[in-house]
């Protein structure tokens, strides 16, 4: 057994760390080329333009719903400028979303929570705790709806065991204080030396307020509709804007959807629930069409997507076509870590 006891130095000695590291999957840990080749493989669509130049956009997911186990992950958002990161909405994986992206957890200056429902909140809170485990360790500002507040304040006393832990094992600094903004109407929000942020209503009963954001950079405007119906108060935000990122559904794909959620073919209640939901809360692709049309935007971008991705499959051209009906300018239908 002498043969498994290898003491510190040995280890160190000829790259053992790195092997073990590798035998692992934990190849990000060891900065050399074996590390960046395996990243690579493994995460094979990771955004390669996030060298600091510009404004980026990065969609981190792009699937409507809470819905594990698809390509699509929930929504959430990058925008990266100047160094500066702000992240919109956090459904379940954007931490991981974010490394795969290569983006800077130490450089996140604020977090916009368009609305309460759990595939664009249910990871705010985790957000908070590994950007601090990565090295964030300033104060940090958040942004969304009411209450924030509370799940920001019941989430922090949920882990406040977990990081005391932390911070005596790790010898890191103390968890950094959380400055929450509760956004309740339309108007301004925030701005910084990088860019200035609107908020507007919009409308997704029985939720209220649900937000729609706009995020006028030196270079560039992206407004986010959030999940709404098609909505006036949308034309409004996005006026004029270089990228309009709206949500849409295919409604003919809808019926095998709930039937695929069902796990064969769904209860007619529940059947009638969801439908009613989806065509009373949420915006087509075709009118997304229509309201970035009206909005003069010189880019749309389909995201959010019902259905979401595998099951059923709608065709890329399907969501395109729907919204060119109507709209005159650019159509990008949206995908998990793509530049914009």
């Amino acid at each position: 057994m002498d043969k498994f006891k290898a003491d510190r130095r040995t280890l160190l000695k000829g790259g053992t760390i790195a092997s073990l590291a590798a035998s692992v999957g934990m190849t990000d840990l060891v900065p050399n080329a074996f590390a960046a080749q395996t990243h690579a493989t493994l995460h094979p669509r990771a955004p390669q333009g996030l060298d600091g130049s510009g404004t980026k956009l990065v969609l981190l997911g792009t699937g409507g719903g809470p819905i594990l186990g698809q390509r699509r992950h929930m929504t959430s958002h990058l925008l990266i400028s100047n160094g500066a990161t702000y992240v919109v909405d956090c459904g379940m994986t954007v931490s991981n979303r974010i490394a795969q992206a290569r983006g800077d957890f130490k450089s996140i200056k604020g977090v916009f929570i368009t609305h309460h429902h759990p595939d664009h909140n249910a990871e705010y809170g985790p957000l908070l705790l590994m950007a601090w485990i990565q090295g964030r360790y300033g104060s940090l500002e958040t942004y969304g709806p009411p209450p924030l507040r509370q799940i920001t304040d019941d989430y922090l006393k949920s882990i406040k065991w977990t990081t005391d832990l932390w911070v005596e094992d790790m010898k890191v600094p103390p968890f950094p204080a959380i400055n929450v903004h509760e956004v309740a109407v339309g108007g301004p929000v925030m701005s910084d030396e990088n860019v200035r942020v609107t908020a507007t209503l919009v409308q997704h009963p029985p939720i209220v307020p649900a937000l729609g954001y706009r995020f006028d950079f030196q270079n560039r405007s992206i407004a986010f509709s959030g999940d709404t119906v098609m909505a006036e108060s949308v034309v409004e935000l996005a006026r004029g804007a270089d990228v309009l990122v709206h949500e849409a559904m295919y409604v003919p794909a809808l019926d095998r959807m709930i039937d695929v959620l069902a796990g064969g073919k769904a209860p007619a209640q529940r059947h009638a629930t969801i439908m009613d939901h989806m065509l009373r809360d949420h915006t087509t692709a075709e009118q997304a069409g229509i309201v970035a049309e009206r909005a003069g935007v010189k880019t749309l971008v389909l995201s959010h997507l019902t259905p979401g991705a595998d099951r059923p499959v709608v065709p890329p051209a399907t969501w395109i076509n729907e919204a060119k009906k109507h709209f005159s300018g650019e159509v990008i239908l949206g995908d998990d870590l793509m530049v914009i």
